[in-house]
């Protein structure tokens, strides 16, 4: 593609529930030459769009400075509050000020609706970082939840792709877990079905040729195979630097919750939930999430090594949790603590959870 407005209508949408390892995902991605990954999560469709939805063109430009390219004014030495969670991350090699002009030149010549405001601050990121050349064929964008948009990601951009990573819910729970205790196994699974549901009903939806499920335990154990599917479904040559997952060029060393530094793509997180979930929360999302384990070929291991009695409480338990959940909300007043878990939280972050 030759023309900056040919790439505005070719985005890949990263999907997928937090600590799933979208972030892993992106890195893959960023080490690919034909496409242009934006280095953070923008969190486009749950923050920036409501609040943009009542500015003008000038307002909304503001707000993507607050909101969609403040990172390039991240410093580790100099580090500004909206750093705060993201220490270990330097832009400073990419001028702030650069990426704002660019990014309001390219709405002012493509702007049509509020996504060409996202495709314009990933490509002006592109353009300044000198990643954009004739062969550039996708821009890409990772934040959680991106499965909930797909009407407004299609609608805006008929030729666009989305990559939807799952992980096994226990090993995602662990890792979730250690971020957010308060969040209950239950909650998790609720949370988690949602979201794997919504991936296989926009993969019904879209067609496979648009909307690609890719299992993480996939990707880790059998990367060649899962690279060489992945470049099939974008059409992007093969290249072995996807072997070598990147940030912004720079080599990628994970963010595991577990303190793991890994080098390349590892499998050292799979199956890790058997030495670090407790064991009846095991019990409760293996019932919980039991139709998409056989969907997704996940073993069932826990509850089918319990007791019977013990599995049979299991069972009650799981099946009282819808009015123990609408009980919570009636003790509390309100749906703000569940809704601060649910999946429109806009706090709820990738990166932030160091997936």
């Amino acid at each position: 593609m030759n023309t900056y407005t040919e790439l505005h209508d070719h985005p890949v949408f990263i999907c997928g529930h937090p600590k799933s390892g979208t972030s892993l995902l992106r890195a893959i991605l960023d080490s690919h030459s034909q496409l242009v990954v934006y280095p953070e999560e923008t969190i486009f469709f749950r923050r920036f769009l409501p609040r943009a939805k009542s500015l003008d063109r000038q307002g909304q430009l503001d707000l993507a400075n607050r909101y969609l390219i403040h990172i390039f004014s991240w410093n580790r030495e100099l580090q500004p509050p909206s750093q705060a969670g993201f220490l270990d991350r330097d832009y400073s090699a990419i001028s702030y000020e650069a990426v704002r002009c660019q990014m309001r030149e390219l709405v002012e010549s493509n702007y049509r609706h509020e996504g060409d405001i996202l495709s314009s601050t990933i490509l002006a990121f592109g353009k300044v970082s000198g990643q954009i050349s004739s062969s550039t064929r996708y821009w890409v964008e990772k934040s959680p939840y991106n499965e909930y948009h797909t009407e407004k990601i299609f609608g805006w951009w008929p030729e666009a792709h989305c990559i939807h990573i799952v992980r096994d819910p226990r090993d995602n729970y662990a890792s979730y877990h250690l971020k957010h205790p308060e969040w209950s196994a239950e909650f998790f699974s609720t949370n988690w079905n949602r979201s794997t549901n919504a991936g296989i009903q926009n993969r019904e939806l879209y067609g496979n040729s648009r909307y690609l499920i890719l299992r993480y335990e996939d990707l880790v154990q059998s990367p060649e195979k899962s690279l060489r599917q992945l470049i099939k479904f974008l059409g992007i040559q093969w290249s072995a630097s996807l072997s070598n997952p990147t940030r912004a060029g720079e080599q990628w060393k994970g963010n595991s919750m577990f303190t793991d530094r890994f080098q390349g793509i590892s499998a050292a997180p799979v199956s890790r939930w058997k030495e670090n979930l407790a064991f009846p929360d095991a019990a409760i999302i293996e019932q919980m999430t039991g139709y998409y384990l056989d969907y997704f070929q996940y073993p069932h291991q826990t509850l089918n090594n319990m007791p019977f009695f013990e599995a049979l409480d299991v069972h009650w338990h799981v099946q009282s949790w819808p009015i123990r959940r609408q009980l919570l909300r009636f003790q509390r007043g309100s749906s703000r603590s569940i809704r601060n878990h649910d999946q429109t939280d806009e706090n709820i972050d990738d990166d932030t959870l160091n997936d």
